[in-house]
């Protein structure tokens, strides 16, 4: 085998990569001259060859013994077949070069199917049913790359426009010129002049020729010309190396396969075609909005790189395929099909994908724009944002935001930043590390759930329900480090549940309006649970913090029940306290993302190593100091039983006989405190009625003597109130319940 590197035919632009699965093809697939051992690669940029051929014999097979596949459209104006236009038709037609034998067999079989002129809506159905049935099979491969015939109609392959054109310029036709232009078309003529100078221009990129003008259409955006396209002159010209359109053609037919099983499984015309999904203008740097409509975009291509020595049998079967499978579906837009790169969908050996969109860039004309390269890396977390509820949700907000002109910006910047979080997350070339970028796209979710919230008119319209049912894995991304302390804090309150036997609901129904019933989840227009605002974090938390208690008194509970599945660190807590509030952000946003994890799916929690993980996710040191003012306050928040033994601490010790203790809430003292900001009396006020509580019944035996609080005037109260509202463990509220009796001065 040589291994002839085709430096001409690299990944970008989009001819040049079509070119090389001419090239492979065409070699393969010829017993006489070719080689049907060879195989195909793509190296340091460019395709390689592995043949038994070397370069010359290369060349000389297609100089002397290609014959053209029959490429037609019939069903096309600008084709040949009506008129204008038809003298290089004419020109195969009537030669005698053996070379084109099939192509005249191909013409003279259409002969009884054309009409008598360009056929329109229901003609052009017929006669695409008939050429599909009617001819050969060396001619299939093109219909079938070219359009899908199905019961609701014919879909086209954005790949060649509208069925072989692209508005006026016929592929077909433009085929003719250029094999009249490389191919003598008598019987015994030799190739034209320069017919080789092109060859080896387009497979090795080593000979500088001139080209000829011509239409390239779509396929090469930097030699279509135009306005600024040459120095010296206002307008440059389209001009074409005509091996590179012939053998383009050429390789366009292995995307033809078996699309009738993916079609049934996903429904989405442009999922018919390999590698072909909706358009997501994320991920290159002049990507506009318009560019997701069909206005402004046909589809996108990912073409499959791999390194590996693949058979042509093979790449048929990866063509065929197409496969890109997302969960239990193929992927249908750009987003789904970077994320399911990541994943198992992709397991052809495939290093990386050219990414291409049909965009709208030359006036009204369409575009294969390279947008980049997406390399293949297993990530196993990619699994979460397969999961079948978000992607449901997302294709719902998808959908809503279809209509650009109408649809209201908010919206649409939502779903936005939701698709560039997911697209940063799958284009990386490192492997690991996918944590922080996964909480990137809990933010972006978090965002769009809170703007859904405070539309509920535009989600419920277009039937878009809260986001609900997330896989409870997401909590095993924390890592116990400062940099996921917000993500611990969030986890701690989107966990607080609802309480048994009452109308009390989980914690989600009092920052955004639903109606929480069991694993369901749904919108509630007239809920009056619901007080979170645009005011900022602190006074949120605080507001939802009164409102819990209240609702908890209407359903006869003490202080404000806070049982959660994810009880906060303290030192997490401690660090909101202490008014750094550049997390705030951050903390709201994953609050908003991390109420739809299904928490009510207890047997996650019994399973065992999920406990453990978590555990660890969540084992932040303690801190040395605690604010006495927290620990008071926090104390009177919740109802507390706590167990005092003598000849083990647990609260505080030194009793002749166990006892327990029943810390009775008092929120008097929380409402002081969110009328404080910048008030130290209201502060110190708020301290000392805390003091009082603490030792009231019971709790005055255990610890003695009274102690007075003395309140920290540099803390912020509604801060303080704010930070109350996180739950904790036992142990950690029994550390609190310690610090009291161990701090302060006497008061006999």
């Amino acid at each position: 085998m040589n291994s002839i590197e085709l430096s001409g035919c690299t990944p970008e632009p989009l001819m040049n990569y079509l070119k090389a699965l001419g090239v492979f093809r065409l070699v393969a697939e010829d017993r006489d001259h070719g080689d049907p051992a060879a195989r195909l690669s793509w190296s340091g940029g460019v395709a390689v060859l592995h043949t038994v051929l070397d370069r010359d014999s290369l060349v000389n097979f297609f100089l002397n013994d290609y014959q053209p596949t029959p490429i037609v459209a019939p069903w096309n104006g600008g084709s040949g077949f009506y008129g204008g236009g038809s003298e290089p038709l004419e020109a195969i037609a009537e030669s005698s070069s053996p070379r084109l034998r099939r192509y005249r067999e191909t013409i003279l079989a259409l002969k009884p199917l054309i009409p008598g002129q360009k056929p329109k809506d229901e003609d052009k159905s017929r006669l695409l049913i008939e050429c599909r049935n009617e001819l050969s099979d060396e001619v299939g491969g093109w219909l079938d790359s070219c359009f899908v015939l199905r019961e609701e109609g014919t879909s086209f392959f954005p790949l060649l426009g509208t069925g072989g054109n692209d508005g006026r310029l016929d592929f077909t036709n433009n085929f003719f010129q250029r094999l009249a232009d490389i191919i003598g078309f008598a019987a015994e003529s030799s190739p034209p002049r320069l017919s080789e100078d092109f060859l080896r221009a387009a497979l090795f990129a080593d000979t500088i020729v001139t080209l000829g003008k011509s239409a390239i259409g779509q396929f090469n955006p930097g030699g279509i010309g135009g306005a600024n396209g040459t120095q010296g002159r206002f307008e440059a010209d389209s001009r074409v190396n005509p091996w590179e359109y012939v053998l383009m053609l050429e390789g366009i037919l292995l995307f033809a396969g078996s699309v009738s099983r993916r079609l049934g499984s996903t429904g989405m015309l442009k999922a018919a075609f390999p590698f072909t999904v909706e358009s997501v203008a994320v991920g290159y740097g002049s990507a506009i909005a318009n560019e997701e409509t069909t206005d402004g975009s046909r589809a996108e291509l990912w073409l499959p790189l791999w390194d590996s020595q693949t058979s042509l049998g093979e790449v048929k079967q990866l063509f065929a395929e197409g496969r890109a499978q997302l969960s239990r579906r193929q992927a249908r837009n750009a987003i789904e099909f970077a994320l399911a790169v990541n994943l198992l969908g992709v397991n052809r050996g495939i290093t990386a994908f050219a990414r291409y969109g049909f965009l709208k860039r030359n006036g009204l004309a369409f575009l294969a724009t390279p947008l980049g390269r997406i390399l293949v890396n297993p990530r196993p977390k990619a699994q979460l944002l397969q999961d079948s509820q978000l992607t449901e949700w997302i294709d719902q907000l998808r959908r809503a935001c279809r209509d650009k002109d109408k649809v209201p910006t908010r919206y649409q910047s939502a779903l936005r930043n939701i698709d560039r979080a997911m697209f940063e997350f799958a284009n990386r070339s490192e492997s690991g590390n996918d944590e922080p970028y996964l909480l990137g796209v809990l933010r972006a979710l978090g965002r769009a759930e809170r703007t859904l919230a405070t539309g509920l008119r535009f989600a419920e319209e277009k039937y878009i329900p809260p986001l609900t049912g997330l896989s409870l894995d997401w909590l095993l991304l924390a890592q116990p480090t400062d940099d996921w302390r917000q993500f611990r804090l969030a986890a701690a309150l989107a966990s607080i549940g609802s309480v048994t036997h009452t109308d009390l609901g989980p914690f989600r129904c009092h920052i955004e309006p639903v109606e929480v019933k069991g694993s369901r989840v749904n919108w509630s227009p007239g809920s009056v649970s619901a007080v979170w605002s645009n005011r900022g974090l602190t006074a949120n938390l605080a507001d939802a913090l009164l409102r819990r208690g209240i609702e908890a008194e209407q359903n006869s509970q003490a202080g404000v029940p806070l049982r959660s599945r994810a009880p906060a660190p303290l030192a997490d807590v401690f660090n909101f306290l202490g008014n750094d509030r550049e997390g705030d952000d951050e903390l709201t946003d994953l609050l908003f993302a991390l109420v739809g994890l299904e928490w009510s799916n207890s047997e996650w929690f019994k399973n065992l190593q999920n406990v453990q993980e978590l555990k660890a996710a969540w084992s932040v040191p303690d801190p040395v100091f605690v604010p006495i003012e927290f620990s008071a306050i926090r104390t009177i928040t919740e109802p507390t039983d706590l167990i005092t033994s003598k000849g083990r601490w647990s609260v505080a010790g030194g009793l002749d006989e166990p006892a327990t203790v029943w810390l009775k809430p008092d929120l008097r003292a929380h409402h002081t405190l969110i009328r404080a900001s910048g008030n130290t009396n209201s502060l110190k006020n708020a301290v000392a009625m805390a003091g009082r509580r603490l030792h009231s019944d019971r709790f005055a035996n255990c610890f003695g003597p009274r102690r007075q609080l003395q309140a920290d005037t540099k803390l912020d109260g509604p801060r303080l109130a704010a930070a109350c509202l996180f739950p904790l463990t036992l142990k950690s509220r029994t550390r609190l319940v310690r610090e009291l009796s161990e701090s302060g001065s006497s008061d006999e």
